[in-house]
């Protein structure tokens, strides 16, 4: 067996129904390189320590660490220690790589002189709230104007879905921050930067995504992506982006609108531009009824759930 050129690093939490199928699309690559992958467990509610084991049983190619502190960082450092292909290919157990994926990052890679590159988050919904929710996080409205959601050209860019990084160049930063939940490959993604890295965004690359179940969910998630962002920022203040400012600032003009508008009737004016806009957006990206009516609820989520846990951050 040749030395692998590839390892494919899977932290899993919570995934006995999703974790096969994450391996499985490793197993159907359309490459003639080696791949060796290492599966990080964190503590689980389910049986996906019992769907590891079974894959690495019949697997020689596979290792398997457990993840006592259930951290996603943590997981991925575990994974990434254990392996030693000069290529990482992050794949997370609730996600899928299409077939040419890594044979186009291996290129990607070799053509740009990147230290990361990554492609676009395609999101795979089966009931009709995780399709609405897939249709919100890939519009400019529902999440922002992220090459990995929205799509576009082959460029630089801050950040990326996944990532397929050169294992020197994220040694040599320290691997992903343990200290974060959220946000830690946008943290990484921004110390390669610093170091004068590329970042490459390559819209042939794409890899699917389980959108939240429920709304609960959803809030969680959002609210958590806000936290956590509040304190990237405070780390590295540099890395703020004028978007990252935008929901936050509409909620509080929000809010204000609402309480103060009965005091002052052009107050009201924010709320309903918001109002207004969120309709808009609905109607134009629904495909059915009940998109409409999913995403009327939808939008707000994101939007202020994200923007409460950007002005809360993370106390120390």
């Amino acid at each position: 067996m040749k030395e692998p050129k590839v390892a494919v690093v899977i932290p899993a939490k919570n995934a006995e129904k999703t974790l096969e199928k994450a391996f499985i699309s490793v197993l159907n690559q359309k490459t003639d390189e080696q791949i060796e992958v290492c599966i990080a467990v964190a503590p689980s509610e389910d049986s996906t320590l019992d769907v590891a084991k079974k894959i690495l049983l019949n697997n020689e190619n596979v290792t398997l660490v457990e993840n006592p502190t259930g951290k996603t960082p943590t997981g991925l450092n575990l994974a990434i220690n254990k392996t030693k292909a000069p290529v990482i290919v992050r794949l997370d157990a609730h996600a899928e790589l299409e077939e040419k994926y890594v044979s186009t990052a291996l290129e990607t890679l070799k053509k740009t002189g990147a230290a990361n590159v990554g492609g676009r988050q395609n999101p795979v919904g089966t009931t009709p709230f995780e399709k609405a929710v897939g249709i919100a996080i890939s519009s400019r409205f529902g999440a922002g104007d992220a090459r990995f959601r929205t799509g576009g050209k082959a460029g630089e860019v801050d950040t990326v879905y996944l990532g397929v990084f050169e294992r020197r160049a994220i040694e040599n930063v320290g691997l992903f921050d343990e200290s974060l939940i959220r946000n830690q490959d946008a943290e990484l993604n921004w110390r390669l930067r610093e170091t004068g890295k590329k970042i490459w965004f390559e819209p042939e690359l794409v890899a699917s995504y389980k959108p939240r179940s429920t709304l609960k969910e959803l809030m969680k998630q959002y609210y958590e992506y806000g936290k956590w962002r509040r304190h990237v920022v405070g780390a590295h203040p540099k890395s703020i982006k004028l978007r990252q400012l935008v929901p936050p600032l509409n909620a509080l003009l929000f809010s204000l609108g609402i309480v103060l508008g009965f005091l002052w009737v052009p107050l009201f004016s924010f709320p309903a531009l918001y109002i207004v806009g969120t309709v808009c957006a609905t109607t134009v990206k629904s495909k059915s009824a009940k998109d409409f009516f999913y995403l009327l609820i939808i939008f707000p989520t994101i939007h202020f759930s994200w923007s409460a846990g950007f002005l809360k951050g993370v106390k120390n």
